[in-house]
């Protein structure tokens, strides 16, 4: 019964270690500024959620070429269906809502910078969820209307440190062992 008790608390804890990956919901709206997420570092294997009215809008992953000038006409990938969620890969990655329009004078236009996956991932509250529908290529996913919010960079542990993961590990290797004793 013991080892069941340590075993349910390392499973409940597993996300304070860094050993989930955490998403960042974006909502993603006309004339938002998404500005601040370029300034943030993501983690390599995270995600970014975004939400957006499908009959409106959509997200396509661009070049840098193309996120610069607003060109929808090359798409690495297009998602279409609502809720978008998009795995993030390590370098720089931009976004872009393909509409006419909605990226040069919309200013749906969105950069991010990934690390390697101890890196850390910014926290972003939010998101009024969308009904998604699958279509177009891709993930097919398809963004919302909703604003924004300011992501906040920390750790997907809600802001721990890496020594804060290190002790709440060893807590739970000692809770456990004693737990067994």
């Amino acid at each position: 019964m013991a080892l069941a008790i340590a075993l349910l608390v390392m499973l409940m804890a597993s996300p304070l270690l860094g050993f989930v990956n955490a998403q960042n919901p974006i909502n993603w709206a006309l004339n938002k500024d998404y500005t601040s997420y370029s300034t943030q570092s993501f983690k390599s294997g995270s995600t970014l959620e975004f939400d957006y009215d499908k009959n409106s809008h959509n997200v396509l992953v661009v070049s840098k070429s193309d996120y610069d000038s607003c060109n929808a006409n090359n798409p690495i990938q297009t998602f279409t269906d609502g809720k978008s969620v998009i795995t993030l890969t390590q370098g720089a990655m931009y976004f872009i809502c393909g509409i006419p329009g909605h990226c040069s004078q919309g200013g749906m236009k969105l950069q991010v910078n990934v690390g390697e996956s101890g890196g850390s991932t910014p926290a972003t509250p939010v998101t009024p969820p969308a009904t998604p529908t699958p279509s177009g290529s891709g993930s097919g996913s398809t963004p919302a209307t909703p604003a924004a919010p300011s992501p906040k960079d920390s750790s997907a542990a809600g802001g721990m440190s890496g020594a804060g993961h290190l002790m709440v590990g060893v807590s739970l290797v000692f809770g456990a062992f004693f737990a067994l004793v």
